[in-house]
């Protein structure tokens, strides 16, 4: 189901399943094409857990999704305030709000202030630049200001990638980091798949899909216990 939340900035969609579940999960996509690449995959996940008793919404970010507003308009604190927004009309009815994020959405999760966190192969802000970097427009100037470059097809804010370059997720008390197998990173479990925000079209992974639920299934009954 297709709802709205309002912030400081506008009103933005999200999209929710399963309202009545006492555990809600706020789904937070990686950025940029990233999120399109992966949010079939997501929907999926979101899906199959309100089957099993989980709730959960997956916000547009502005700038993002169907967002009305234009990303070049959009700063990181924009992002922060949106999800924050996002976050606060859930805990008007549930008491206990958990995060899913995947890649670069690690970067915002702590504005959620949630109880419960979950990340799957997070990404520190300087290495998301770095490949978006490479996406840069060879001889797109014209389109290029003083303030906004032009990133895989996409005009954003030169203050954006400088505040998303020096940006890195918390630590919160309850945490659980998952990673791919083939990742050598420190992490809490690995788990099979492919990753998907590689790839240049968006797709799916039945291994990746099945992997994120069972382990998040997993990791609420847990929080749930505790």
């Amino acid at each position: 189901m297709i709802e709205t939340y309002r912030w400081s900035g506008g009103e933005e969609h999200m999209l929710r399943f399963g309202e009545t579940h006492a555990d809600q999960i706020i789904v937070i996509q990686p950025l940029f094409e990233e999120a399109n690449r992966t949010r079939h995959m997501l929907v999926n996940v979101m899906r199959e857990l309100d089957a099993h008793g989980i709730g959960s919404v997956l916000p547009d970010l502005p700038g993002m999704g169907e967002s009305m507003t234009p990303l070049a308009e959009v700063e990181l604190q924009d992002w922060r305030k949106a999800l924050g927004a996002c976050a606060e009309r859930l805990k008007q009815s549930h008491e206990r709000i958990i995060t899913l994020s995947l890649r670069g959405g690690a970067l915002l999760d702590d504005t959620a202030n949630a109880h419960f966190h979950w990340r799957c192969a997070p990404e520190t802000g300087q290495r998301l630049v770095r490949d978006l970097m490479r996406t840069r427009l060879t001889g797109g100037s014209d389109s290029e200001t003083d303030e906004t470059l032009v990133l895989a097809g996409n005009k954003v804010r030169k203050s954006l990638i400088d505040a998303l370059a020096e940006a890195s997720s918390s630590t919160p008390p309850v945490l659980r980091t998952v990673r791919l197998e083939t990742d050598q990173a420190a992490s809490d479990a690995k788990i099979a798949g492919s990753p998907l925000w590689r790839r240049s079209e968006p797709g799916d992974d039945p291994a990746l899909q099945s992997a994120i639920i069972n382990d998040v299934r997993q990791w609420v009954l847990t929080c749930a216990a505790s």
